[in-house]
Formats: C-alpha cells, structure tokens, sequence
C-alpha cells in the first residue's frame, strides 16, 4: 500500500510536469525599430488556455494590447491544433532594453521564460529578413521557415453619410477600420498616435466649425457584414457645421499597418510569422454647402430640428411680484452656439430682466443633442394680461423642412391689484444714507446750545491765559 501511495504521488507530479512543458514562451525578434512591438508570445498545443497571467512589466516600454489566433498543424493524416497568445510591448526611446526573467501562470500552473536583451533601434523599412526563434536560437537550431501571404479581409473607411447640407447643419465624421474575425491575426496597428494625429490634419475643414468627439481608448466593436463577421474600430470621430457655401472636401488619407505573413509549415520552436508593413486608404468624399434662403435673419438664425419646452414658476402675480419663466430649447444642431431668443417688443408693464443661460449637449449615434434653457425673471409693473408670445420668439431654420420656423411662448402672464408707486418706491433701494435712520436717535437739539458751549469754552480758555501770564511775569521778578 505504501509503495502505491508513492507511486500515485510520483505519477501525479510527472503529470503536473509535463502539462506545464506543453506550454511554451516565444519572444519576438531581439533588434527592432522603435515604430515596431516587441512581443511575448505564449503557445500551447490542443486547447485554448482558460487563464493567463503574469506578462511582466519592462522598462522602456509600454505594454500594449493583447492578440490571440489558433494555428493549425498538418502532418501526414494527424492534424494539430496551436493556440498563440501575444502580449505587445511599444518601445518608448531607442537603445537596449533588458527583459528580465519571468513565468507565466496558466491554469494554476507555472512557466518560465529566460531573460532577453533587447535592441531598439530608429524607425527603418519593414523587415525582409526571415527573424529565428530566440528559443530556437537558444538551442543552436537555425530556423528558415517559409512564409506565404494570406490575403486579408481588411479595409480603411471614411463615413460621411451626408452629400449636402445647409449653411450651419451638422455634417458627421468618422473614421473606420475593419477586419475580418478570421483575420485578426494577420494585422497590427503600428505608431498610431503619430499617424491618427496627421490623419486629422488633413480632415480638417476651413470653413467649419468641428466638434471633436473625445475618445479614452479605441475599443473594438463586432459587426456583421452580409455574412461574415468583422470587427472594426472608430479611429476618429466629429461632426462639422460648415459657416460657408464652401464645399467641404475630405482627402484620401492612409494608414499604416504590420501585416504578417504565416509560415507554410509553423512549427512550436520557429518563429511563425514575417512582419512587413501595408498600407490602408480611404476614398477620398465631398459635401456640397447650400446656402439658406433669403430671410431677415438668415445670418444670425440656428440650423437644426428644434422644440419648445415651458415653465414658469406661476402665471398670476400681484404688483411688483415676480415670478420665473423658463425658455427651453430641445433638438439636434450646434447646441454651443444657440443665440438668444429675440425681443419683438418693449413692455413697460413687465419687467424681464436678461436670461440666466444654462445648457447640455452630448453626441449620439453621429449627431448632437442636447438643451438650451433661458431662465427669465420677470417683474409686473402694471396690472392686466400679458401674452409672453408677443413679447419674444425663437427663429430658426428646418434643413429637415428646408424652411424657416418659430418658436413662441405659450405662457400667459396675469398681473392683479391696483398701482401704487408708493410701494414701488419702497421697493427700491435707497441706499445706505436711509438705512440708518431707524438706528438714530429723534430727539431735537437746540441752536441756542451751541453758543452756550462756546461761551463756556472762551472762559475757560481766558483764565488758562491769565494764569500763564502771571506766572511768566513772577519769573521775571
């Protein structure tokens, strides 16, 4: 029974051994420019890891996103199953980089991988050289895979939904990449910062005003494509409100990525992949500006689909109350730039004083919404009823209609009591001079007072002199 017992322990940890050694780490090619990843890459034969942990951090690089792809593997009549997990480093400066030991935990178990050195170097033209193995390398077994082109399923795509537009309409923008599920192994995105910040360069437009939509990170999104499943992401997204007929023009503009070509016969110990560089281009888009049609207030009116949203604080006050009236303005268009409603008339009975502005906005789906509230405070000065609709509007232009509309007030105001301009006066401020009055005292003072006090004080003052006097002259004597 003993023997047994130690027999079943053995075998147990003969068994936690070699599933731990089914597991290997490949690192990338040990001399790279520094516009290229460096990578770590986890192999295991049959199935996909459950869990994987432990891709250390190294200093002199940032670490990137994660890629995965299975590989299959033919011999004879056997075939095999290789999953790869890499894990990307962007180098930050050129020089040596040193990556120290590490291990990996897969499933619960234990990995190792030696140190490296590693060489980052100026940008240069994409590798043509077939890279070995650092492992393979390790072990003096030269590797001269041969690698094929896959043709990817992948395309760059500049999304403009609109042919033309009016004068201040909002035009979006978005800037798309998409590659086939099947394919996203093939493709990596290489120094996109420097790139994206050129490609938004060349879209800008002159003659608009843009609202750049504010992204954290680029997130992949899954999407069907007839029948096939493809993964894009939003490299650049904003929407334009041309100020000009002048027609908005979007160029061509590329983007460079690390398309890799697989070995024809992969193997665990080789490297199986060729990185190269391929270049991505849109087409290139024009949208035609209109201008609006004639209208007194053609340059100063906002251009979207807008509606009216009331409230007041109470239609009926009495003299000199006031009350709140809030003007809302709801819709899609330039929320930032919505002007003022307009005064079509002057009222001596009412007292409205200028709005208080507050506003929100937010991006949906390639448009903007959001509100606009004018918050009024209104005084009735003269009693009777005061249609607010006649006092103020809200102009704007339709591009949905193509027509001019206006927005009034609904809200009605009713001032009650009789005037009285007493308590108007007493509703003013009056300043300091009468604010102490009520402090002060009211007794009366006589005129006659004030000579008494100065009679008094020339005495005193006489006799002091006298007594000087005769002191001075006994001093003499």
């Amino acid at each position: 029974m003993k023997y047994a017992v130690i027999l079943f322990v053995w075998l147990m940890g003969c068994a936690s051994w070699c599933s731990a050694q089914d597991h290997t780490i490949e690192y990338g090619p040990a001399a790279i420019p520094i516009d290229q990843y460096f990578t770590i890459s986890l192999k295991s034969p049959g199935t996909k890891p459950t869990k994987v942990e432990g891709f250390p951090e190294i200093e002199g690089m940032q670490k990137s996103t994660q890629k995965s792809f299975t590989t299959k593997i033919t011999k004879g009549t056997q075939t095999s199953f290789v999953y790869t997990l890499t894990q990307q480093y962007a180098p930050l400066k050129e020089g040596e980089v040193i990556v120290k030991p590490f291990a990996l935990v897969v499933d619960g178990k234990t990995v190792p991988a030696p140190g490296i050195k590693v060489k980052v170097g100026p940008s240069a033209p994409p590798l043509t050289g077939k890279p070995l193995d650092s492992l393979a390398a390790a072990k003096g077994t030269p590797a001269t895979p041969e690698f094929v082109d896959v043709k990817e399923n992948a395309f760059l795509t500049l999304h403009v939904p609109k042919k033309s537009c009016y004068v201040g309409e909002a035009v979006p923008v978005s800037l798309w990449f998409y590659v086939a599920e099947a394919d996203l192994g093939l493709l990596d995105f290489v120094d996109f910062e420097t790139q994206i910040g050129a490609i938004v360069q060349q879209l800008k437009q002159r003659s608009a005003l843009e609202e750049v939509v504010l992204q954290e990170e680029i997130l992949p999104e899954k999407i069907k494509i007839g029948e096939k499943d493809f993964t894009r992401y939003k490299l650049y997204e904003a929407i334009l409100f041309p100020i000009t007929p002048q027609a908005l023009r979007f160029p061509a503009v590329g983007l460079r990525m690390t398309k890799y070509k697989i070995a024809k016969n992969p193997t665990l110990l080789t490297q199986n992949r060729l990185p190269e560089s391929k270049t991505y281009n849109t087409q290139s888009r024009e949208v035609t500006v209109k201008s609006l049609p004639p209208h007194p207030l053609r340059d100063q009116v906002a251009v979207g689909v807008f509606r009216l949203k009331e409230q007041m604080s109470r239609s009926t006050v009495t003299l000199n109350q006031n009350l709140v009236y809030h003007f809302r303005i709801e819709g899609e268009g330039n929320i930032m730039t919505l002007p003022v409603p307009q005064s079509i008339g002057i009222s001596s009975e009412l007292e409205i004083y200028s709005p208080e502005i507050r506003q929100t906005k937010q991006v949906q789906q390639g448009r903007m919404v959001g509100s606009k509230t004018f918050r009024y405070f209104i005084v009735g000065r003269q009693a009777g009823v005061f249609p607010l609709r006649e006092l103020f509007q809200w102009v704007y232009f339709n591009p949905v209609t193509a027509r001019y509309d206006t927005l009034r007030p609904s809200f009605t105001v009713q001032v009650r009591g009789q005037e009285d301009q007493n308590s108007f006066i007493r509703a003013q401020d009056v300043g300091d001079f009468y604010n102490i009055a009520a402090t002060e005292s009211n007794q009366l003072i006589s005129i006659d007072q004030f000579r008494e006090v100065r009679f008094y004080t020339n005495v005193v003052l006489g006799v002091l002199l006298g007594v000087a006097l005769f002191i001075f002259i006994l001093k003499r004597k």
